[in-house]
């Protein structure tokens, strides 16, 4: 499925990789289909909320909750590739 940011003035089409929710918050990660200097795609993970029928993107405030995107990263890549 893929949404629409606007990231410096400018309209960037991402694809969802996947959305969790922990502890009553709803996680999304996502890509933009850039890669980083290795070739490897650039991921990135947000906090979300639904205001109005629209999603909304929220930073991810503290290390406990990268660790939990991390963690759940890993596991995703665990089940890929068995």
């Amino acid at each position: 499925m893929n949404f629409e940011i606007v990231n410096d003035g400018k309209k960037v089409l991402c694809n969802i990789i996947d959305t969790f929710n922990h502890n009553g918050i709803n996680y999304i990660i996502y890509t933009d289909g850039t890669k980083d200097d290795m070739g490897e795609l650039e991921i990135y993970a947000s906090r979300y909320v639904i205001k109005d029928s629209n999603y909304i993107l929220e930073d991810i405030i503290n290390d406990e909750e990268w660790d939990l995107v991390d963690e759940y990263l890993d596991s995703i890549y665990k089940k890929v590739n068995k």
